[in-house]
């Protein structure tokens, strides 16, 4: 039986202990016996602590163990070892724990009692807060309940009035409640200048706008003031986004991402940084999110697929411009796929990629030649991809990985699908293909990685001759998703994205030759490059533009010392694994940002020729939003300044 006491008699006044609640793992659902210690104290902490099995009871241990930790308030240290015996603090544990047992249990009664004593307005806002991550840990519990009335009271007050936007500042989002320990389970997006707002009462909404780098609008918006489930793109990422749709047609609820998620999952795969998704609000949802899926989703059906279907046209158009000396340097698809939606929409390059699709069945000739220069280039690439999962079988299910060209391109040939030109996406992006099988039923499912969560989504699932697979083997192919995702898999997951950090850019390997563009296409392309060719600033100037990435190097720091014409230094980042056309931009030597990728490439290509280029500060606003707080200009050494 569980022990419980309002205040244990063998623990010393002078450590405060209100209460303590011994539990065993396999009344928690942990898979072992061993016992759970919780303790509250005077001081409004709950601790808790994982021990051998011969101390399940024992109020003697309590005294030694509370003498080492009682001025670790931080919840610091990882292993205790109290009178010999070893002792684990549990810091993603709940604060108030419930046994995997009938309410009519004494010893769910006894951790009923246990709640009970706790502060309830806490643990009631911390559980208000789960949705896709939790936040009833011991560890938040302690960072509200455990604080000064005073500071108590502005942080409950801040999480109540902003819960998306604090929450992540002042507590540790986890993945789930853990019951062993190891780990400090600490970590958290601190922000000093919110947290002081916050302890000192004052108005947070500017110093919120300023963290996120999103407009004091948004901060108040009715979006914002409760939490999201999971939306493909993270939430710090999805508020660029809605920040560039006009106010009164953003989402005032997060059930509107639902619709939006295919939408959301292709801009999380193509988007490399916040000024793309705020762009991409202002142009491509400048509607708000309804009146761009309702559509979409009526006239194409599933969107997955169908966006997925994009990435094969966007490579015919490319190769097309190419061929034709149209092609800026620089551009690859990813990044043409979101020109055209932010300059046509996404209906435009759903409905160019669904004609292309339909006239390329029509190019017999071409299709062969391209399958012939895939199985060429295949057997002559020896990488072979360090495997994931391998293979994953399900009763008559069965799923195995692809590792090397040669599979990808019989696959593709089995299949009759251009599975094989996305060999490059694997060795580069740490895509994974999987064969999937289901008694009769044959499928291929493309898996992407994203390297901001370390984890797979499902990007493509296709049949023969690129066909709708059936409900079943959807279902199947989402639970190869959560194999790849599995605890089992973190260090292969881990080991790929430092591998992905490492590799050096090198140019694609494996594309097959291109089957051309139908004319109604050559045309939307010559409207969606337009915009990307340079435009001069000026009669003098050769590009202006704001600082990328502000908000991220010692810009903020050094800005009371700037001044507009101060001389910046563009600094060229040829080994950049990002962007092999990246320049940096540096103020007295500090770096304080990049020129934005879409208008890098040539200020690259005349920095690479050895061309003397200038750039000055344009224009200072210390009140605007970080991405547009510094605007720089791009100047000629031969046309000058004057």
């Amino acid at each position: 039986m569980p022990s419980f006491t309002d205040m244990p008699v063998a623990v010393p006044r002078q450590f405060g202990v209100r209460a303590r609640l011994w539990l065993r793992g396999d009344w928690l659902g942990a898979g072992d016996s061993q016992p759970r210690l919780w303790l509250h104290l005077v001081d409004g902490r709950v601790l808790a602590f994982l021990l051998p099995e011969t101390a399940f009871a024992d109020d003697a241990i309590i005294s030694p163990l509370l003498a080492q930790v009682m001025d670790d308030r931080c919840g610091t240290r990882l292993e205790i070892d109290c009178a010999g015996m070893r002792a684990l603090p549990l810091y993603a544990a709940p604060a108030a724990p419930m046994p995997q047992l009938s309410w009519g249990d004494p010893r769910h009664a006894v951790a009923r009692a246990f709640a009970a004593g706790l502060d309830q307005e806490v643990l009631t806002l911390l559980a208000s807060l789960n949705s896709h991550r939790h936040w009833d840990s011991l560890r938040n519990y302690n960072r509200i309940a455990a604080r000064e009335p005073e500071q108590r009271l502005h942080r409950l007050q801040a999480l109540t009035r902003f819960p998306l936007l604090v929450a992540p500042i002042v507590l540790t989002a986890h993945h789930v409640l853990q019951h062993n320990g190891g780990k400090r389970h600490a970590w958290r997006v601190r922000d000093d200048r919110v947290i002081a707002a916050i302890e000192e009462g004052r108005d947070l909404v500017g110093t919120l706008a300023r963290h996120y780098d999103i407009s004091k609008g948004l901060v108040r918006a009715t979006i914002c003031r409760s939490m999201w489930g999971a939306t493909a793109l993270s939430h710090r990422r999805l508020l660029q986004l809605l920040d560039g749709i006009p106010a009164h047609r953003r989402p005032t609820t997060p059930k509107a991402f639902e619709q939006a998620m295919p939408l959301l999952i292709s801009l999380n795969l193509l988007a490399d940084d916040d000024a793309d998704l705020r762009r991409l609000g202002r142009a491509a949802f400048s509607q708000g999110l309804a009146a761009v899926c309702t559509p979409l989703h009526r006239h194409f059906g599933p969107l997955g697929p169908a966006l997925a279907d994009c990435r094969d046209f966007a490579q015919a158009a490319l190769a097309w411009a190419e061929a034709h000396d149209e092609r800026p340097r620089g551009l690859n698809a990813k990044r043409l796929q979101l020109a055209w939606i932010e300059a046509l929409g996404f209906r435009s390059l759903l409905t160019a990629s669904r004609r292309w699709h339909r006239w390329a069945l029509n190019q017999p000739d071409a299709e062969a030649e391209a399958e012939d220069a895939s199985a060429s280039s295949a057997a002559t690439d020896q990488r072979v991809l360090t495997p994931i999962l391998g293979a994953y079988d399900d009763d008559d299910a069965h799923a195995r990985e692809l590792c090397d060209a040669v599979a990808l391109q019989r696959e593709g040939a089995a299949m009759h699908h251009c599975v094989a030109n996305y060999w490059d996406d694997c060795w580069r992006e740490g895509t994974r293909i999987f064969a999937l099988q289901l008694r009769r039923e044959r499928a291929t499912a493309e898996y992407a990685f994203s390297l901001d969560t370390v984890t797979f989504s499902l990007a493509q699932l296709r049949g023969p001759c690129n066909a709708a697979c059936s409900d079943a083997m959807s279902a199947f192919a989402e639970a190869v998703q959560e194999a790849l995702n599995a605890p089992e898999c973190a260090l292969a997951r881990g080991a790929l994205a430092l591998d992905l950090f490492r590799q050096p850019p090198e140019p694609p390997t494996n594309r097959s030759a291109p089957i051309g563009l139908d004319p109604a296409s050559q045309r939307d392309l010559a409207r969606v490059l337009a915009p990307l060719r340079e435009t001069p600033a000026s009669a003098w100037g050769l590009l202006q533009g704001f600082v990328a990435g502000y908000q991220h190097h010692v810009g903020p720091a050094v800005e009371p010392n700037m001044q507009v014409g101060d001389a910046l230094e563009l600094i060229r980042e040829p080994e950049n694994p990002h962007d092999p056309l990246a320049i940096a931009i540096a103020w007295r030597g500090e770096r304080i940002g990049y020129l934005p990728r879409r208008l890098n490439v040539g200020i690259a290509e005349r920095l690479d020729a050895g061309r003397a280029l200038r750039c000055r500060i344009a224009r200072l606003d210390e009140q605007a939003a970080a991405w547009g707080r510094v605007q720089f200009i791009v100047l000629d050494e031969v046309i000058g300044e004057d």
